[in-house]
């Protein structure tokens, strides 16, 4: 299953806030054609936001929604410029965003996405390699390696 594309990924994104950051990747999903309607899948990602953040620690958010407005299995990834409050578990603040939008009927690959992102992170040394790459085509071809796994 290919979720990640070098177009679905950007780098050296300079974020104000929390919300607007996800607001900007909302629209960006939107722009290309991953997201039928940015406002209920903003909102959707926003009620998930508000249950717990999604920030998992070791600088890595992951905002999720499974939702009626999403066509097919997609992540966009943005590595930031700046460093963003996130209220992450580990309390850093976050530098690389993965918003993964899933269909509703999703439910299984949905699952399995979030743990393979969250296992990639947990060697120490993924999170560097992403954040010292200098193109959408570097990024990708670390991530791969976990679509691989799906």
């Amino acid at each position: 299953m290919k979720i990640f594309s070098p177009d679905l990924i950007k780098l050296n994104y300079f974020a104000l806030d929390k919300k607007s950051c996800l607001s900007e990747m909302v629209e960006f999903l939107y722009e290309k054609g991953v997201i039928l309607s940015p406002e209920n899948f903003l909102n959707e990602i926003l009620e998930r936001e508000n249950l717990m953040s999604t920030g998992i620690g070791r600088k890595v958010a992951i905002p999720h929604a499974r939702s009626m407005a999403v066509k097919e299995l997609k992540i966009g990834v943005y590595l930031l410029d700046n460093e963003l409050d996130f209220n992450s578990i580990d309390n850093e603040l976050v530098k690389v965003i993965f918003m993964i939008a899933v269909p509703e009927m999703m439910k299984n690959e949905y699952m399995k996405v979030l743990s393979s992102i969250s296992n990639f992170f947990r060697n120490e040394e993924n999170g560097m390699r992403l954040l010292a790459c200098s193109s959408p085509e570097e990024v990708y071809e670390i991530l791969k390696g976990i679509s691989d796994e799906i």
